[in-house]
């Protein structure tokens, strides 16, 4: 927990700050800050800032909290599937082995806080089955609830019911059904209904609908590839993803021993051999919450890959899923992950200790296939462990942070040493600067807005997910286009000074920090092209930096050029030719 707590907030957790800010200020959401989410993250963090502050500690503590709640949520599931306490014990087990060690692009997301409701709404639907309680209009507000994290809640939810009213028609009549679901809509219009009243109240409707009408289409038509998004299901968090190869195919097994399909009671099929390897549910209830379990599983790991951006916390609520549907065969999986950390630490640093004589046959043995790689897990890694009493004592320096995080050295993480020496910087201008006066150009600068307590330039924060939003078609007539109207905001604010951020210019993460990077009275590194240099913000002088970070002053008297973010896919194309090694790899990553 201490490391855990120690590591640094991801910029996506910088954005939701500052519009909960915006939010508690009076400000009008979507007008003053941009965001392409609906607004429930928001509420959430507005709701952690009035209990705790703006303490990282405390809002990973929340995190931690939230997953606590999840884990307890799918381990009573897995109970009811027929799994006993060592099962359970070891879920809890593969969680605390998985979630906190993970990068902290996962921590503080909407995705895995929108399963805890989800999965308690599950779990009032199973009861629906089994005892005919009158839940639905409660479940049907966590449902609503945690749509309000994100729409693509839905689709679980609709598997969940569909298999629920399956299950439902063997012992009712088909009104008792449709009222059911009735039930279920009214109480999701329950949660929705404040929130629209919100959205009205406050003035964020016509913008709200601006975004989702015309941004939005745009934002979620970008994507990768089905096959990729389905690849990285399996390798975004390996080796924890390979335990879908196993959870897939369970969770198909448990709707086939319920009958889910079938109206006819019965006992479970149990027919599938060996048992071994899937024990055959042993009463109608614990195949209905096997069956309502795998059908949440599988219509998240629907959405997950069918309408989402494959992005890592994306796969974290499905993976824990994963866990749930494996767990309720009474499988102690978290033992064997255990006992595979355990052997794969210690290869590996006996390869670190004896480089010449066991690296080699460590490498030998290292599988190619990317999903079962030799990584050492954080607890066997002695340079990351050496830090825990640190992290008792200090908390979350930005030194300590920097040792800690793990996406610290891409160019959407934050560089905390140096963030704070920018910060230092302009704590000393004189004016001091004022609302609208300051702009993070690229998103791991934006920790500045909350640092000096200043309100950003534009209502743009993440410049480079808003200039990549492409247009479908052209834009309306005499409406601008997506890129001029971010352009004319930066043209039109009151900003004096452009903090950017040089890894957001190259794919060498270490490239900033070389001396050869530099050259005498050049304040701009030697890889940046001409005209690459007249662009904004590069064109404006520079007054400071700090390892990747360059503050700018806007100079009045010089334009400010083309205003854009390059895409960081080809980004290559917007650099001079970098030198390559003798057999034709470039020496850039």
């Amino acid at each position: 927990m201490p490391l855990f707590l120690a590591m640094p907030p991801w910029c996506d957790v910088t954005l939701y700050q500052m519009a909960a800010r915006n939010v508690l200020r009076g400000g009008t959401h979507y007008r003053d800050i941009f965001d392409t989410n609906l607004p429930g993250f928001v509420w959430l963090m507005a709701g952690a800032k009035l209990l705790f502050g703006w303490s990282t500690v405390a809002l990973r503590a929340v995190d931690l909290v939230v997953i606590g709640a999840v884990t307890a949520a799918l381990g009573r599931f897995v109970r009811r599937c027929g799994g006993g306490r060592d099962t359970v014990a070891w879920l809890a087990a593969a969680v605390a082995l998985f979630y906190p060690f993970t990068s902290e692009f996962n921590h503080v997301q909407r995705d895995p806080w929108m399963l805890l409701p989800a999965t308690v709404a599950a779990w009032l639907r199973f009861r629906r089955v089994r005892t005919a309680s009158r839940t639905a209009l409660l479940e049907g507000f966590l449902w609503g609830a945690a749509l309000w994290l994100k729409p693509h809640v839905v689709v679980p939810a609709l598997a969940v019911w569909a298999v629920s009213a399956a299950l439902l028609a063997r012992h009712e009549s088909r009104g008792s059904v449709l009222r059911d679901l009735a039930a279920l809509v009214c109480g999701g219009a329950l949660a929705g209904v404040p929130g629209i009243a919100w959205l009205i109240a406050t003035g964020a409707w016509p913008h709200f609908l601006d975004i989702f009408l015309n941004w939005n289409p745009a934002y979620l038509a970008d994507n990768a590839p089905l096959a990729a998004r389905i690849g990285g299901l399996f390798e975004m968090h390996r080796p924890w993803g390979v335990l879908h190869f196993v959870a897939l195919p369970l969770a198909a097994l448990a709707l086939w021993d319920a009958w889910a399909w079938s109206r006819t009671p019965g006992p479970p099929a149990g027919g599938f051999r060996p048992t071994r390897w899937y024990a055959p549910a042993q009463s109608e209830g614990a195949a209905a919450a096997r069956a309502i379990l795998a059908a949440l599983y599988l219509g998240w790991a629907a959405q997950a890959v069918g309408l989402q951006k494959g992005l890592d916390y994306v796969y974290v609520p499905v993976t824990l899923l994963a866990f749930a549907v494996v767990a309720a065969q009474r499988w102690c999986f978290g033992f064997l992950y255990l006992l595979w950390f355990v052997a794969v630490g210690g290869l590996l640093n006996l390869a670190d200790a004896y480089p010449h004589d066991v690296a080699p046959w460590v490498h030998k043995l290292d599988p190619a296939d990317a999903k079962g790689k030799f990584e050492k897990h954080v607890l066997a890694d002695g340079e990351v462990m050496k830090l825990w009493v640190r992290a008792v004592t200090e908390g979350d320096t930005p030194e300590l942070r920097d040792r800690v995080g793990q996406y610290t050295g891409v160019h959407c993480g934050t560089n905390w040493e140096d963030l704070t020496s920018v910060a230092d910087h302009l704590r000393s201008i004189q004016p001091p600067l004022g609302a609208g006066e300051l702009n993070c150009w690229h998103d791991s600068t934006h920790p500045l807005y909350l640092m000096l307590d200043l309100d950003p330039a534009t209502r743009y924060m993440h410049y480079g997910t808003a200039f990549d939003i492409k247009e479908l078609g052209p834009p309306p007539p005499g409406q601008k286009s997506k890129r001029e109207q971010i352009a004319d905001a930066v043209r039109a604010s009151r900003q004096r000074y452009v903090v950017s951020d040089l890894l957001r210019t190259t794919h060498d993460p270490r490239a900033p920090y070389r001396p050869e990077s530099w050259r005498g009275g050049d304040p701009l590194p030697v890889w940046l092209p001409d005209h690459e240099r007249q662009k904004f913000p590069w064109n404006q002088p520079v007054v400071f930096r700090s390892g990747r970070y360059v503050v700018h002053q806007i100079d009045p008297s010089v334009p400010l050029g083309e205003i854009r973010v390059p895409d960081w896919n080809s980004l290559d194309e917007l650099l001079t030719p970098q030198p390559v090694k003798p057999n034709g790899v470039s020496l850039f990553r």
